[in-house]
């Protein structure tokens, strides 16, 4: 294992040297993250090889911020891809998953608490579901972990952009199967990774604390979780004008890029 764990650890001191090299990275919206404390990224999910995913885990690690003590983003990951995996959690584990379980344990709490009680950034993709080139930005409806999390925690919610992954990760179909869980499977990726421009853009806080202390049901949670959905697609709309069911990759503002 000592043998198999050198390779992943030279990879993974190299990967934002070589994702803002290769994919010409940008992180933009710096300032909207809290300068002490902790902020829960909510963000949109596209593309393949969990692409986006590790981008976003070490998205702080080259640029200058606001806090330079504070250089991880601790992202929720399914646990089967983030413990079990025999071969694709050891690589996961080179940066900072929260494992979630999606068969009714839930997100790992122990480890979320001592992630916001050291003021460090907790980061949910709410689709909870990798969009294909032909579902570009169009997001799917948002799941109500991003306000569990918000209440728990009255922290800050940070609706950030992920724009590029989808396209230098591609990923063309999947099976849904309603029966698994999750219910895709079978993704059909491209395997290597294309030199596609990538931005993550922090956008401006947003809070809902009228609700804080308060028991919500499920119905106000996915409500509240709409309105993050509405606050992420603006975000993104920076970039790409009018994105929609029909128009997933809407109109591209090349003075953005």
């Amino acid at each position: 294992m000592g043998i198999f764990m050198r390779p992943l650890q030279f990879i993974r001191k190299i990967f934002p040297w070589f994702v803002r090299n290769y994919n010409r990275l940008e992180v933009r919206g710096i300032n909207n993250l809290p300068k002490k404390g902790s902020a829960i990224i909510a963000a949109n999910h596209g593309g393949g090889l969990d692409w986006d995913n590790f981008c976003l885990m070490s998205a702080l690690e080259r640029f200058k911020t606001n806090n330079p003590t504070r250089k991880r983003i601790w992202l929720l990951y399914w646990d089967v891809w983030s413990v079990d995996h025999p071969f694709w959690a050891p690589w996961v584990q080179q940066f900072s998953p929260i494992p979630v379980n999606l068969e009714g344990k839930g997100i790992r709490w122990d480890i979320a608490d001592k992630v916001v009680k050291k003021g460090e950034l907790i980061a949910i993709m709410p689709e909870g579901h990798s969009a294909t080139i032909k579902e570009g930005y169009r997001l799917w409806k948002f799941y109500p972990g991003v306000i569990r999390l918000h209440l728990r925690y009255e922290v800050p919610i940070i609706p950030t952009a992920i724009i590029g992954c989808i396209e230098s990760a591609p990923m063309w179909g999947y099976d849904y199967n309603p029966k698994h869980i999750p219910p895709w499977e079978n993704e059909r990726i491209l395997p290597i990774i294309l030199p596609r421009k990538i931005i993550i853009h922090f956008g401006k806080p947003m809070n809902f604390e009228e609700y804080y202390n308060k028991k919500l049901d499920t119905n106000k949670m996915f409500e509240l979780a709409k309105i993050v959905r509405k606050k992420v697609r603006e975000t993104i709309s920076i970039y790409l004008r009018g994105t929609s069911w029909k128009k997933p990759y809407g109109q591209k503002i090349k003075a953005s890029f």
